[in-house]
């Protein structure tokens, strides 16, 4: 009986591995390669990290103080506390040379200060979504490990997530200082080009049509709170 048992488990875990390997023959791995690549032909703009909505026009940029701003995080206080968070996230990438900082006074008793780009900081700003952000890096798929179907929550229909093993390429040193990445909540391993896990999201329509929902390249990231301490390494 327990011969039997086993014998029965077995062949169901080998015919959900097919499921999942040997009839899935679609090539992942080149598909979705090519879609990081085209969406990011210039080899540095894999990852992104928010400084807040300032435009190229804005510059140079003078930081103010909302009420609000130094409470806990909520629906109330998120616009106030977002803009401390650029306040804080100009004065850190001033740290690295992105930017020029200068005190430009006091208003209402608290200090405000003027920034404005530098040639390096030129050299890795992007400005999507009407905003300052710095980029960097390319996505290189190695190697793809699993696939999983499920129904989407919104609006229905399959998700298919593909979950694969990358490695970043294109990474300036910059980033690889812990007070930026671990701010930014990246990994080390990530930074430093090693294999790291990652996921893709395709909708697949009725007709077996996947289209990409979402993937490691591309994305852009807040800080975390400044108000928590980046211990280095």
């Amino acid at each position: 009986m327990q011969i039997k048992t086993n014998i029965t488990t077995l062949l169901i875990i080998t015919f959900s591995s097919l499921l999942l390997t040997g009839c899935d023959t679609y090539p992942y791995k080149e598909k979705i390669q090519n879609v990081y690549d085209y969406n990011n032909p210039t080899g540095d703009k894999a990852k992104c990290m928010m400084v807040g909505d300032i435009t190229s026009s804005m510059y140079p940029y003078t930081t103010y103080y909302m009420q609000g701003q130094d409470l806990p995080y909520s629906p109330e206080t998120q616009e106030a506390v977002f803009n401390r968070l650029k306040n804080d996230s100009l004065h850190l990438f001033a740290g690295i040379g992105f930017f020029t900082e200068e005190y430009a006074g006091e208003v209402d008793g608290r200090a405000t200060y003027r920034y404005d780009l530098t040639d390096l900081g030129r050299k890795y700003v992007d400005w999507s979504f009407g905003e300052t952000n710095f980029c960097f890096g390319r996505v290189v798929v190695d190697k793809i490990n699993r696939t999983k179907d499920t129904i989407n929550g919104v609006g229905g229909g399959t998700v298919r997530d593909v979950y694969f093993t990358y490695h970043l390429e294109n990474v300036p040193d910059w980033v690889k200082d812990p007070q930026i990445y671990k701010r930014f909540r990246y990994f080390k391993e990530q930074v430093n080009g090693e294999p790291f896990p990652g996921w893709h999201s395709y909708r697949v329509s009725s007709n077996g049509k996947l289209t990409t929902m979402t993937g490691e390249s591309g994305r852009y990231r807040w800080a975390s709170d400044f108000n928590r301490e980046i211990k280095e390494e």
